[in-house]
């Protein structure tokens, strides 16, 4: 199914009885955040009416994940970069989740911590409840 008009949108949020958790201002306000910091950070992004996103799939692009918010369910985040050291050593992996977690608090989004990043939400489905960090 494609969402790709707005009454299309709310009669599928209706129909599934999903509740909005951002509008489309904290969703600027959040990208915005990220672009200062858009190199440290990667991406799985899931639209409401797309299946799970392959666990081994992240997206480092930002433009990637910016259009179309009023659809996305929820938007993995990582701030970690692996830094290759050569074929027989360890790369080397630069934590910025800090910085992350900074860019969530300046924007005011509330997001809760996932695997080894954040996940924030822009829609609920009936039985989910997250453990939300206070920003």
């Amino acid at each position: 199914m494609e969402l790709d008009t707005k009454s299309k949108l709310k009669r599928y949020i209706e129909r599934e009885n999903i509740s909005s958790v951002l509008n489309n201002t904290k969703w600027d306000r959040l990208f915005k955040e990220f672009q200062k910091i858009e190199f440290t950070l990667d991406f799985q992004r899931k639209d409401l009416d797309e299946t799970e996103p392959s666990p081994d799939y992240w997206d480092s692009d930002l433009y990637h994940v910016m259009g179309a918010c009023e659809q996305i369910e929820w938007l993995n985040i990582r701030a970690l970069i692996c830094r290759p050291k050569g074929a027989l050593v360890k790369p080397e992996i630069e934590d910025n989740t800090q910085l992350l977690i900074t860019a969530l608090r300046q924007s005011g989004v509330p997001y809760c911590m996932h695997n080894d990043g954040v996940r924030i939400y822009g829609y609920l489905r009936s039985g989910v409840s997250p453990e939300w960090v206070s920003t």
